[in-house]
């Protein structure tokens, strides 16, 4: 099998990558940076067909998005080309190819209101990510045999990316406060274990939507107090604050979180709950010192 993975230098797409290696899938990966990659930017149309022709995929993970949720805000129109628009194109070529597609999809499809969400729940986003990100969704879920893999607060121990466990660890090495947000809730999602149930749930030949997050349902101040006792850090650089006091562009869902007994059943098996995974990093940040 031959797998495609548009936004393999990214957080999910590294985590895909390093998993198809070990499984012996044969794995071509893209980005808007080259840097050994096969270029391809969902906002440039024509450079998505070449990408299909070169790899002849089987199964294409497509997890590049525009994912900074306040800059949605500030430039909505690249973040229709970025989540809807070229994820659109991107599940025509896969229904040209005849290949299994899946489609890193978001809580913030749900506007916050009466989380945790379970799949069969109705949309309602509130931002502009939000919006494009479910057009996105819809848009690659018309592909027969998509499978949307929605999944939030995503996480690892990756210095090339900006999640929040790496904010945590960069403030906390530079003596910097964190201001952390005690209203907004979410179930957070070790990137590797998501990479993991996502390969797991293609193998199975899943289709429609399926919730991939982690189990805990917390808020982003109690995430962080979780890391902090993890790592063996002093949590007073954390500022914990309501989200009205953050300045956000955006708007949150505020109480979201995603429900995952739809992927137990399916694997047999959830992701593992937040301390597991957060002493994982602890490991690797042992290693470093």
């Amino acid at each position: 099998m031959k797998a495609l993975i548009i936004g393999a230098s990214g957080q999910v797409g590294s985590a895909l990558s390093s998993l198809c290696v070990r499984r012996k899938i044969e794995v071509y990966g893209t980005s808007r940076k080259g840097q050994g990659f096969l270029y391809l930017d969902l906002a440039a149309p024509e450079t998505i067909a070449p990408v299909f022709e070169k790899s002849a995929p089987d199964l294409v993970l497509l997890c590049a998005a525009q994912t900074h949720v306040d800059g949605c805000e500030r430039d909505p129109a690249r973040a229709r080309a970025v989540n809807a628009e070229g994820p659109a194109l991107v599940a025509a070529e896969c229904a040209k190819a005849g290949a299994q597609l899946v489609y890193f999809s978001t809580e913030y499809v749900f506007d916050g209101a009466a989380g945790p969400y379970g799949e069969d729940d109705g949309p309602d986003p509130v931002s502009v990510y939000g919006r494009t990100k479910l057009e996105g969704e819809r848009a690659c879920l018309a592909v027969p045999g998509a499978l949307a893999a929605r999944t939030t607060v995503v996480y690892s121990h990756d210095p090339d990316s900006d999640n929040f466990v790496m904010q945590l660890i960069s403030s906390h090495r530079a003596g910097a406060k964190l201001r952390v947000a005690t209203d907004q809730y979410s179930t957070p999602t070790y990137a590797p274990e998501l990479a993991a149930a996502v390969l797991d749930l293609a193998g199975k030949g899943a289709a429609g939507i399926f919730n991939v997050a982690g189990p805990d349902c917390l808020s982003r101040y109690e995430f962080a107090l979780k890391a902090c006792g993890a790592f063996g850090f002093d949590p007073a650089f954390l500022e914990p604050r309501l989200t009205a006091e953050l300045g956000q562009v955006a708007a949150r869902p505020l109480r979201a979180g995603l429900k995952t007994e739809k992927l137990a059943r399916e694997l047999g098996r959830g992701l593992p709950p937040a301390e597991e995974s957060l002493r994982k990093i602890a490991g690797i940040l042992k290693q470093y010192e």
